[in-house]
Formats: C-alpha cells, structure tokens, sequence
C-alpha cells in the first residue's frame, strides 16, 4: 500500500500542509503508516502528534494551524490574528501570540507565545475552513489596541469597519465588555471607539487616516470621509477627504497601486468634472504623506485658509504661507 495516499494529499492541499493524529486516524493512515511516514521523512514533526507535509512552505499560516491543531483550546491573536484576517500595520510577525485556557493542555514553542485567560466566548472565536481558530475582528480589535501605536490603532479600526467586519455598535459593546482598567489595552480601545462618531464613514487606507489626523490636528474643520460627489458627466466619485462648505475635495493617488496613463486621464477628467460643479481639487499622492507630511500639512492648512477667509487659524503657529517648506 503507497504511504501517501490520495485521501491524504487532498487533505493536506485543502488544510496548509499540516495534520495531526486524530486527522491522520480520520484518514486512514494506521499508526504503523505514520510512523513509516515521518521515517521516510514525507512527514515533520511539528508539535507532539502533529506533523508538516515536508513539500508545503513554512508560512504563518501553517504555524497558525500547527498551533490550533496541537492543542483544541488554542486561538491565535495579536498580529498574527491581524495577518490572517489581511489587516494593515502589522509589520513583520514572527512571534505567533495565541490565547488558551488557564488549565488546558498546550506545548512548547519558542516562537508561540501563550497567553492563559478564561475561555473565550463563542462569540470570540472564528473557525476557518482551514482548521485555524482565530478571534473575531471586534475582539482581535481590542486585544491589538495593547500592541498598536495610537494612529495604527486607529488606521485597523478603520479597516475592520470598511470591510464591515463588524459594527460601531459591536465595537462599543465589545469594549463595555471587556474594559478593566488592569486589562492592557483598555483604555486606548475605549478612547479611540468612544471618541469616532458611528456615522463617520470608514477611511480607505492608512495614508487617509494618517492624512485626516494631521489636518485635524493642523486646526482644518468641516472634513468628512469619502465624500460623494455626483459629476456632470453622470458618474459619482468619492474623495477621499473633503469639505463640502468650501467645496474642495482632497483626493489621495496611491502611485504604487493607482498609476498609469488610463488612470491618470481619468483623474484629469474627474477634476475637470468637479471643477464644472464648482469643486476645487488638490490631489497628494501617498509619496507626499509617506516622505512629505509636514511640507503638506504646511500647504493643505494655507489653501484652507484662502478658502475660508473669515476662519481664523487654530492656532498662529500653525499659520503657514502657501508653498513654505
């Protein structure tokens, strides 16, 4: 009888590589035969009765799995969890943070770090199809608000909404139901969800946020979140940031990922567009936030001002010429 088997390769394509004895039992494979496996070096131990198809790449997700699949009580958090649910501002992890049960069975691994609380409510844990249990995005939310700088915080919250992961409301009620003021974390989640209005629509990208703060903080009022512009031409637009008072639209070009001579027609258009509706638009280009922030908080706030004439700076410091460097 072949060692590895249909049944088998099926499996491991569907579940990351990675299968412990209870699956391999599930399968068909006899003791004797995964003993023959790991030999033959066809399978690598992971943990205690959990093994890597040796052909599969070691990635986080298949580490994740190695974990859940090690142990039942397992659920990954943290970055890690932020990796696998495709969330920005997560740098590079290789630390997988993972929660368990004060008292349930778990292992040793240097690159697995366990943190022991009650068991988590159903409500708490998401089961992938791959066998990965991870929190849910409104709880991944909160454990990340101990891990994250106040404007990545913000920038993830942002995400989870856009891609409605879950509500403001659930967001509200997950903090209500896990603040304490010992709890890491407690008090940024609770300032950050108490403090964004839940008609606010959801920024697009990290460089939005990161741009919408500074203007805030630059004393710019009025600002709301792609804002819906409908265009003579009989196509709507949403700019990224925009003051309808004033009506003027700052939209973000993201060069890496929006670029090209379509693209940039359309732009054109679009501005020509608006400007036919009496809308003023002011593009910057994620290379301006990314590596020019303070000479475009020094330009935005001025155009601002001329726009507004009898609004007066928040603060003079803030007063800035147009085109000061």
């Amino acid at each position: 009888m072949a060692l590895f088997t249909a049944a088998l390769a099926h499996y491991c394509s569907t579940h990351l590589g990675v299968v412990n004895d209870e699956e391999l039992a599930v399968l068909g494979v006899t003791p004797t035969r995964r003993r023959a496996l790991v030999e033959s070096e066809i399978l690598v131990p992971v943990h205690r009765g959990v093994y890597r198809l040796r052909s599969t790449p070691i990635t986080l997700e298949g580490r994740s799995r190695a974990a859940c699949v090690a142990s039942p009580d397992v659920v990954i958090t943290g970055r890690a969890a932020g990796k696998l649910w495709g969330l920005r501002r997560m740098g590079h992890v290789d630390m997988i943070e993972a929660r368990a049960p004060y008292l349930s069975h778990t292992f040793a691994d240097e690159r697995i770090l366990l943190r022991r609380c009650p068991p988590l409510p159903a409500a708490d844990v998401v089961l992938r199809d791959d066998g990965i249990r991870v929190v849910s995005p409104p709880r991944l939310a909160f454990d990340l608000a101990a891990d994250l700088s106040d404007i990545d915080f913000e920038s993830v919250v942002e995400q989870i909404l856009d891609r409605r992961y879950c509500t403001m409301a659930t967001l509200l009620d997950t903090g209500r139901r896990l603040f304490h003021p010992s709890r890491p974390g407690s008090y940024r989640f609770d300032c950050v969800i108490a403090a964004r209005p839940a008609w606010l629509k959801p920024v697009d990208s990290h460089h939005e946020l990161v741009l919408y703060d500074a203007l805030r903080r630059a004393g710019v009022a009025g600002m709301t979140r792609q804002h819906r512009l409908e265009l003579p031409g009989g196509w709507p637009i949403h700019a990224d940031i925009a003051i309808p008072a004033l009506r003027w639209a700052i939209p973000i070009d993201h060069v890496t990922s929006h670029g090209g001579r379509v693209d940039a027609q359309r732009d054109k258009q679009n501005d020509r567009q608006a400007r036919m509706i009496r809308w003023q638009v002011d593009r910057v280009t994620d290379g301006d936030i990314d590596e020019l922030l303070d000479q475009t908080i020094g330009e935005l706030p001025a155009i601002y001002h001329v726009l507004a004439p009898t609004l007066r700076p928040a603060s003079p410091a803030r007063s800035v010429r147009l085109g000061a460097g």
